[in-house]
């Protein structure tokens, strides 16, 4: 269990030192597919491979802190403090909270499908199809959002975002609501799955890791993603799945029985679930037509003021 803990606790890790590696040796213009081909490769295994390799590569020595732990800590939070002040970081910040909800609740679509009438073998298959689409749709997301962007500097990426959540909502509400309630359907509920997959994922990589890597300093890049993965992991983890189960048995979901009523029960609460959600994000992704204009004005104008400072805002903190 303790090793559990700690692999678990180094690999979460990857993340933040990956997006800072990407917004600095990536072009602003192809951040999105860059960090694509990252969500594409997160679930590719073994990891130690890459481990071992870096272990063999030289590392640059930093010079010794001077300074106190509670200072350490002070400067943090008043980093923290001027980076929430960016109205587009604050907007990413709550989608990406409430978009984690639907995922964690997702994570009872294996037993909806068994209530569907499929057997695990069959459910399994269902959701490896799933699993394929969201391969593909990393690697779409990334690209439409660099070439959204290209084409409406001010306007692409937040676009991109809206598109992604109407158009998989499409297939998953068919999936939870109108799917046949029989195990014949395996065709169409493949199709819909990784149609749902295909299109729902594309806001990570082609929405919210490009435009963190160009609003938020250089220096700061990792760490904040390391606290949105934080916040947004641990809300979806209490707000998705068990509400899912809450609101399951409230609308009749019996687990000791196998009641034809209990697949669309089960369907019901992971509909609420993902949908009211989802809704909220669209907003977050919608507000940004408004916040990142402004944002990135000012963005430009930091970058011709201080010739040191490519991208990011900078922040009013001492830096030791």
């Amino acid at each position: 269990m303790l090793t559990q803990v700690l692999s678990g606790l180094f690999a979460s890790a990857v993340a933040p030192v990956s997006q800072s590696l990407v917004s600095e040796s990536v072009q602003e213009t192809s951040r999105g597919f860059a960090f694509s081909i990252l969500a594409m490769c997160a679930g590719v295994h073994p990891t130690r491979l890459p481990l071992w390799i870096l272990l063999c590569l030289p590392a640059d020595v930093r010079e010794k802190q001077s300074r106190s732990l509670m200072r350490e800590i002070g400067a943090e939070l008043e980093q923290l403090k001027e980076i929430c002040c960016i109205p587009t970081f604050l907007a990413l910040l709550f989608g990406g909270v409430v978009g984690c909800i639907p995922w964690s609740a997702l994570s009872f679509l294996m037993m909806y499908l068994q209530n569907l009438g499929f057997s695990a073998t069959s459910a399994a298959s269902l959701l490896a199809v799933m699993s394929v689409g969201r391969i593909c749709g990393s690697l779409l997301g990334g690209i439409l959002g660099d070439w959204f962007a290209s084409r409406w500097p001010l306007h692409g990426r937040a676009l991109v975002g809206q598109m992604s959540i109407a158009l998989g909502a499409v297939p998953l509400y068919w999936v939870l609501r109108c799917c046949p309630h029989s195990g014949s359907s395996y065709s169409l509920l493949a199709a819909a799955l990784f149609s749902f997959s295909l299109l729902a994922l594309w806001c990570n990589p082609g929405v919210d890791r490009p435009l963190w890597s160009e609003l938020v300093p250089p220096d700061s890049r990792g760490k904040i993603i390391g606290w949105w993965r934080t916040v947004a992991e641990t809300c979806g983890s209490i707000f998705g799945g068990p509400v899912v189960g809450y609101l399951s048995m409230a609308v009749g979901y019996r687990p000791k029985t196998k009641e034809p009523g209990n697949a669309e029960s089960l369907g019901t609460a992971m509909l609420v679930c993902t949908m009211l959600p989802w809704a909220v994000c669209f907003c977050c992704y919608s507000a940004i037509h408004i916040t990142y204009p402004k944002d990135r004005r000012m963005v430009s104008e930091t970058s011709r003021l201080l010739p040191g400072a490519k991208d990011g805002l900078p922040l009013k903190f001492e830096s030791g």
